[in-house]
């Protein structure tokens, strides 16, 4: 579906442009799989002048800025073999002890003995649980950090690229933004416009594993500002899941928006069960401010097209919308990486709807 939306126009100094396209990636977790399909469809007919990318957004998006959407497919498809959810070791002993102690009750007698084996091999390490009032994170974030590391090349990226994240220091929702050279205008005004960071050469990994920083799952991360003070950063999906306002203020006149959750209009259809856990609790909540704030961004965009259309704007612009979702709810968790059946199931679902979705 397509609707303008407001903003000024903000021009290169390269004279009158064509349209310039835009790409916004929410988060979702793993259900990020489906987003990543749709990427690599689009990717297939259409390119993107900006890429918006927020939590599995971030680095969804970074491979779309580097021109490097055929390594979605290798990515997910192996992502159950990265590690993304490995515990902390202080929690990691708790849960083998519980496991073991839960084993050595409700196994018959002839296995009991390997669970009480397992517990006295654990035991030793109970050592480590002395961190426990200091963790700031549930799993280990440095094999998330080898992944983006990995592939993360500032030099290949040709197009602006806008992270989204959560400036946990000052408490409130920022960017770290990369323009090319030449749109040196364009960057000005969208730093001047926007609470934002430059990327460059030594936060480019940085700004991508903070933006996909989600508490309590992974800690926070420290990153050194423009202004030489070293800020803490984390998940960008809690203060702007949808960053249209930052394509617009970037110079974006044409958007397409991914999302991994379907449109509020088909909320009536959805049950779900009831929440198992404090993460999924925060999931649907996550979930849900996304929604309305995707809701009240698309009527806000119809009022003000129309006010264009009718001459009442003056200084702004159309911009026109695509947004993209599933049809119905994904039933994969947040944290289902391990799930690589359900992964990919998710990004062929993704690939099939982006499919029918891109331009011919």
């Amino acid at each position: 579906m397509r609707f303008g939306r407001f903003g000024k126009r903000r021009e290169s100094g390269a004279g009158t442009q064509g349209p310039v396209r835009a790409l916004i990636l929410g988060g979702g977790g793993a259900r990020g799989a489906y987003e990543a399909g749709v990427v690599a469809a689009l990717s297939e007919r259409e390119t993107f002048d900006i890429v918006c990318g927020t939590s599995i957004g971030a680095v969804n998006g970074m491979f779309v800025a580097q021109d490097m959407p055929d390594k979605l497919a290798e990515v997910w498809r192996t992502i159950s073999t990265r590690g993304v959810t490995q515990l902390k070791p202080e929690l990691a002993v708790l849960v083998l002890l519980w496991q073991a102690g839960y084993g050595l009750i409700q196994s018959p007698f002839s296995q009991k003995a390997s669970h009480v084996l397992t517990m006295l091999r654990a035991l030793p390490q109970l050592t480590l649980t002395g961190g426990l009032p200091q963790l700031l994170g549930m799993f280990e974030g440095g094999n998330v950090r080898e992944l983006i590391k990995e592939l993360a090349d500032l030099d290949r990226v040709r197009r602006t690229l806008i992270i989204g994240v959560t400036n946990l220091t000052s408490g409130r929702g920022e960017s770290f933004a990369y323009f090319p050279p030449e749109q040196y205008a364009l960057e000005l005004a969208f730093h001047a416009a926007e609470r934002s960071e430059r990327i460059h050469a030594a936060n480019y990994v940085d700004a991508i594993c903070a933006s996909a920083a989600l508490p309590p799952v992974y800690e926070p991360v420290p990153i050194v500002c423009g202004d030489g003070t070293t800020r803490s950063f984390a998940d960008g999906g809690f203060t702007n899941n949808a960053p249209f306002q930052q394509a617009i203020d970037a110079g974006a006149t044409d958007i397409t928006a991914i999302f991994v959750t379907p449109p509020a209009s088909r909320a009536a259809e959805r049950k779900r069960a009831a929440p198992a856990s404090v993460l999924e609790i925060m999931s649907t909540m996550l979930e849900a401010n996304t929604e309305r704030m995707l809701e009240l961004d698309l009527k806000l965009a119809r009022r003000i097209n129309d006010d264009v259309a009718a001459g009442n704007a003056a200084g702004k612009r159309h911009v026109s919308f695509r947004v993209i979702g599933p049809k119905a709810p994904l039933q994969l968790p947040t944290l289902g990486f391990d799930d690589q059946t359900e992964v990919d199931r998710l990004f062929a679902l993704g690939y099939a709807d982006g499919s029918d979705m891109r331009a011919a």
